[in-house]
């Protein structure tokens, strides 16, 4: 981003929850979906299965990813399960040695689609060299069965587009498209676009046009509900999460709306990589599939699972953070935590605000308004007053990012109950970008968010006014 002169705001959402003391019971087929772990299958290893998808095959679920060694593709993997939570390692489907091209390069964002007219599985993936992005291209293999060694087709741009972050979808007349992000206008990722896939799936049939032109978009994950279609994208921001965004049209090939941000301004820490559709014998539930990222280390890699509402009257969407959350994968009935959001609409003060802004952006609910202080001087504080001492358990903190997270924040939570004695939970030890789960224990009536200081790796020689909001 240069030096160029920006006013940089420091958001952060706070919400306070606490667990009831009577929580909804869940099926006995209902399991616990935990966000933020180190997943493992079956055997306790590590799940390595990044950006994939999951694909439905009668009651079985086929979870696919990506797995790379020191920044280089090493394989494709799949994984199995009947109640997608406990996932079983099933095969390596494509790896490094499965052509000669694989040997040395980046395979990114695989997912794994079924073309009922031949009968075969077909995957699509981002292909680069194992040194840079400056391919751009696709690459397909095939095979007879979800789970076995898939057949290397080849790598390509398609129609000599360039193509980057990207995903497949199956309408449902059968028609595959192809969303990804290329170049239009002179940038890398400048512009999406939309391809319709062959009869086979093997390859493009035609260019069907472009999407959020000069915006920027990457991560593409579309799926449809009713006679709706939902694009969903973040930002192109790298390794770092940003507010994602989508878009929604009555065919695949447009008119798409504007677009329109969804969660938090980080997407709570994560980057989206596909809406799995989980089809029960009750309900039809959707699935956000996220990647969470730690840029300094790529390898700690985390999957981030949120049940998402698609909403038929009005074309929209919305996701709410939940730390863990269950689902039947039978019925496909999703039950979230019972939390209760103490902070939302409490009275609120400051260290200072700005002309024009209010204490009470941070508590009102929406993700989209914030505080701001009067000025850029460091640390600055936002406390809330629950009105009489509430237990606590859990406090969830989203750091804007101007079109990434530029910083991550060092910050203290202060507890009182008379609201002159304070104690401290210290947290400036912490290097988490984009969004922050403090999980605690205690009873206050004043919470304080103190925002001590900020490190930015794109710009470190400007400092910015602190800003807070949901």
């Amino acid at each position: 981003m240069g030096n160029r002169k920006v006013v940089w705001f420091l958001v952060f959402a706070l919400t306070f929850t606490l667990f009831g003391l009577h929580p909804e019971r869940t099926s006995a087929a209902s399991v616990t979906i935990t966000n933020g772990t180190d997943w493992l299958d079956t055997a306790g290893n590590p799940i390595h299965a990044n950006s994939g998808n999951i694909l439905q095959v009668g009651s079985t679920y086929y979870l696919y990813g990506e797995h790379a060694v020191g920044g280089k593709f090493d394989s494709v993997n799949v994984y199995t399960s009947t109640d997608l939570k406990n996932w079983t390692f099933s095969n390596a489907i494509l790896t490094k040695d499965s052509a000669t091209e694989l040997a040395s390069s980046k395979i990114e964002r695989p997912k794994v689609i079924y073309n009922a007219s031949t009968n075969q599985y077909v995957l699509w993936a981002h292909y680069e060299n194992g040194t840079d992005y400056n391919l751009g291209r696709v690459a397909v293999a095939t095979s007879n069965t979800p789970n076995g060694k898939f057949t290397y087709e080849g790598s390509f741009r398609p129609m000599n587009y360039e193509s980057r972050d990207m995903t497949v979808f199956v309408d449902t007349d059968g028609t595959g498209y192809l969303v990804t992000a290329s170049r239009k206008n002179g940038g890398a990722n400048d512009t999406m676009a939309i391809f319709k896939m062959n009869a086979s799936y093997t390859g493009i049939q035609s260019f069907e046009g472009w999407l959020f032109e000069n915006a920027y978009r990457e991560a593409p994950a579309v799926v449809k509900k009713g006679n709706r279609y939902y694009l969903f994208t973040s930002q192109a921001a790298g390794w770092y999460p940003n507010q994602g965004a989508y878009a929604t049209a009555t065919s695949m090939t447009g008119p798409w709306t504007a677009l329109t941000p969804y969660g938090n301004p980080s997407a709570f820490g994560s980057q989206i990589h596909d809406i799995a559709t989980i089809t029960g014998s009750n309900t039809t539930s959707y699935i956000y599939m996220g990647d969470r990222w730690n840029p300094m280390n790529l390898g700690k890699h985390k999957h981030i699972w949120l049940p998402l509402t698609l909403n038929d009257s009005n074309g929209t969407a919305s996701l709410e953070w939940y730390k863990t959350w269950n689902i039947d994968a039978v019925t496909g009935v999703v039950t979230p935590p019972a939390l209760v959001n103490h902070a939302q609409g409490k009275s609120a003060t400051a260290s200072s605000t700005a002309s024009g802004s209010s204490t009470s952006n941070v508590n009102d609910g929406n993700y989209q308004t914030s505080w701001v202080a009067s000025s850029n001087s460091w640390p600055a504080w936002w406390q809330v007053d629950f009105g009489a001492p509430r237990t606590i358990t859990e406090i969830d903190t989203s750091w804007f990012m101007y079109k990434g997270s530029e910083g991550y924040y060092k910050y203290k939570i202060e507890i009182s109950n008379d609201g002159v004695n304070y104690s401290t939970l210290d947290r400036t030890n912490n290097l988490t970008y984009g969004f922050t789960t403090d999980a605690v224990h205690f009873t206050a009536r004043y919470v304080r968010i103190n925002m001590v200081n900020a490190v930015l790796w794109n710009n470190p020689g400007s400092w910015y006014t602190p800003t807070l909001g949901r």
